[in-house]
């Protein structure tokens, strides 16, 4: 009898997990028409599809755990996470880019491309986001009073600043980036431990540590 029990409780457990997780697609013929209204309809865990076309959004993500993911790179303005446990990936982003504000902890913004806009991260309570493998033509990334963040294999190319990080950004790893082109590559208050194997190319000038100018890789 006991085992009984305990089988059904197992099952039910492993039915409940399977219906928690569920998938939710925006376009002109799907259900959600925009990508607003999908997230505002998911769940955690949920993962939400994006067709291509365009949407002309800047959405807010709070708080929710969701996997948003565009098909064949769908244009759209830029997110707004202001929570922790989002990830975007696949995204032709043109307008707002992607601000982290407010406890937005543990974000992931993957494969994307910018132009004229970028990635901004801000507040004390801004933390373990990862900026990863981005294509950024004329934007910046922004680590202002935030922590634990980690730019990683992302290529900026052609922007005033490629990353700017102000006074009490701590312990971000900035590693295997390629700043090109840009009037100044990276702009810091000081080089941190975990900023290494970055390429430099044909910036005005490659890094900018406080009044100093730098031309050596780091």
């Amino acid at each position: 009898m006991l085992r009984k029990l305990i089988l059904a409780i197992l099952i039910t457990t492993l039915l409940i997990g399977t219906a928690s997780a569920a998938t939710l697609y925006v376009g002109s013929t799907a259900k959600y028409k925009t990508i607003q209204s999908a997230v505002n309809a998911a769940s955690d865990g949920d993962t939400i599809k994006v067709a291509s076309g365009t949407y002309n959004e800047y959405v807010s993500i709070s708080g929710k755990f969701i996997n948003v993911y565009g098909t064949s790179y769908p244009k759209m303005n830029g997110f707004r996470i202001t929570q922790g446990g989002a990830v975007i990936n696949g995204f032709n982003i043109q307008k707002n880019g992607v601000d982290f504000q407010g406890a937005g902890n543990n974000n992931t913004v993957r494969n994307n491309y910018f132009y004229n806009c970028g990635v901004s991260i801000t507040g004390l309570t801004c933390s373990q986001n990862t900026i990863m493998n981005n294509q950024i033509t004329n934007g910046t990334v922004t680590l202002c009073e935030t922590w634990d963040n980690v730019v990683k294999g992302n290529t900026i190319t052609k922007a005033r600043i490629g990353l700017y990080m102000y006074e009490g950004a701590t312990c971000p790893t900035i590693t295997g980036n390629t700043f090109s082109y840009c009037d100044i590559g990276v702009k810091l208050p000081a080089v941190p431990p975990g900023m290494i194997g970055n390429k430099y190319i044909g910036n005005r000038i490659n890094i900018k540590i406080a009044d100093y100018y730098l031309f050596s890789f780091f």
